[in-house]
């Protein structure tokens, strides 16, 4: 009998001593609900220690190679649950989830048919799709393609032959075969996410999906659905979002991936949209994102988490995507205690343009921080209107610093209605007396602004200023009546 590592065995015993128990509770005594969780508990924690790995041999349950004490409550009627379903093995991973043990505990503990060899429970574990706990069969490994043995004996030695999976998993003749392949290519793609080789994850997931959706049979698709759920993890999806910039041929390809995870997919791609470091990059992801319909509830959802910096990625993101249907969460966020979470907050909202963000930026431009009040101001500036226009003009009356001034100046400027530009016109003009001297930032700013207008009234204006005393102003209004014949701006959908 094969001996085990010491060290790997005391968890992994512990293990299989509350596994056989939680059977054992299934099948004889399915109504103690509580003694089930409680063992389930147990396994959750223990599981954390390492993997483990269940198997007959010699007639025996072993763990991790090493024998279990047979008076162990359960351990007989496990290893009878094994060999009447024809199970070769169960393993389960470091940090198992807990619904994939109670899932597979309760396909295991259902009642073995004669002859059957595994085809039952086969099916249920397939619909049930265990990404953490894993069964194979005894038939599958007699059913094994030499094809596949080989082609899988070459990764082992060269984990880039890829090809050679997707060939092998398509040589499959039964949903045994392709699942045994399935579990392989599974293993391959574990492995080489934790080596970083990016681009052969990526390769093997799509071909995963591509995979799945051309299958006909659906016992063969529901084999190729688990070996896609038990892949959905954090690492994996992490690699597969990052090789969007590097393969933009096959872009096509890894956003269907990430389309069909769910979710997970989502929230790889957004963790790496918000870790970019470069423009195209974010463009790339951002493109991405916009594909995926999880994408915007899950960045709804992760305006209440309580990590500053998640709730304003979340938000700046919400914005970029113009997702007007979240202006209300948004909306919610201007009350956060942290000022650059409402900085976010007020700057997705200007994007929106809704008609709640237009009334939650009113209120904002009374923020106690200069930035979220500049943001507040430029943000109104995209409805256009009288009602934005008075709005800008009171708040200029009362505010009191030049940042906020400048931004409400801007913002008057491209609403553009005759109380705008009248408001602008008085700002820009010098001051009466010598003793009310205007700040000349705030001078250049009117005059910037007027140009953005472009009103007849604003050009007039802006003709007689480019004669004015001040250096600064005379120059601002020049520019200004020279860009007067430019096209409007466009923005990009």
């Amino acid at each position: 009998m094969p001996k085990a590592d010491d060290l790997s065995v005391d968890h992994a015993i512990t293990f299989a001593r509350h596994f056989s128990r939680l059977v054992w509770l299934l099948i004889h005594q399915p109504e103690s609900v509580d003694e089930q969780k409680a063992a389930l508990r147990a396994l959750v924690t223990v599981s954390k220690q390492g993997g483990v790995t269940l198997a007959v041999q010699d007639g025996q349950l072993t763990v991790n190679g090493a024998p279990l004490p047979p008076a162990l409550t359960g351990v007989q009627e496990l290893r009878s649950q094994f060999v009447g379903h024809d199970v070769a093995q169960m393993a389960a991973d470091v940090g198992a989830i807990p619904a994939d043990i109670l899932g597979t505990a309760r396909v295991i503990a259902s009642v073995p048919v004669s002859g059957d060899e595994g085809r039952q429970i086969r099916s249920k574990l397939r619909e049930l799709a265990p990404r953490s706990v894993r069964v194979t069969f005894k038939r599958e490994a007699a059913e094994a393609d030499p094809i596949i043995v080989r082609a899988f004996t070459t990764v082992d030695r060269a984990q880039d032959s890829s090809d050679d999976l997707i060939d092998a998993l398509k040589a499959a003749t039964s949903v045994a075969m392709a699942t045994r392949a399935l579990d392989q290519i599974a293993g391959v793609v574990e492995t080489q996410a934790r080596s970083n080789k990016v681009v052969m994850v990526a390769g093997l997931m799509s071909s995963l999906v591509t995979g799945e959706a051309s299958q006909a049979d659906p016992d063969m698709k529901l084999a190729y659905g688990a070996a896609i759920r038990r892949l959905s993890k954090p690492t994996i999806l992490r690699a597969v979002a990052s090789v969007l910039p590097r393969r933009k041929e096959r872009t096509d390809d890894y956003v269907l991936v990430l389309m069909r995870t769910g979710d997970a997919g989502a929230e790889a791609l957004i963790e790496q949209l918000t870790a970019a470091q470069s423009l195209s990059e974010r463009r790339v992801f951002f493109d991405a994102l916009v594909q995926l319909k999880t994408g915007k509830p899950m960045l709804v959802h992760m305006l209440g988490d309580p990590r500053w910096y998640v709730a304003r990625n979340a938000a700046d993101l919400l914005g970029e995507l113009g997702a007007a249907d979240a202006d209300e969460k948004l909306s919610e966020l201007l009350k956060h205690d942290d000022d650059r979470v409402r900085r976010a907050a007020a700057h997705a909202l200007g994007k929106l343009g809704t008609r709640h963000s237009v009334v939650a930026l009113r209120r904002a431009l009374k923020d106690s921080s200069v930035h979220v009040r500049a943001l507040a101001a430029a943000g109104l500036a995209n409805r256009k209107g009288a009602p934005s226009s008075t709005t800008l003009v009171k708040a200029l009356d009362g505010e009191t610093e030049q940042e906020v001034q400048i931004a409400i100046l801007g913002a008057l400027g491209r609403v553009g209605t005759p109380e705008a530009v009248q408001r602008l016109i008085k700002a820009a003009e010098p001051a009466g007396n010598l003793f009310k001297r205007k700040p000349a930032a705030l001078r250049v700013a009117a005059v910037q602004a007027l140009g953005e207008a472009r009103t007849p009234a604003a050009l007039a204006v802006l003709k007689d200023l480019s004669a004015d005393k001040d250096k600064d102003v005379r120059e601002a209004a020049a520019r200004a009546l020279a860009h007067t014949d430019r096209p409007e701006p466009t923005t990009l959908a």
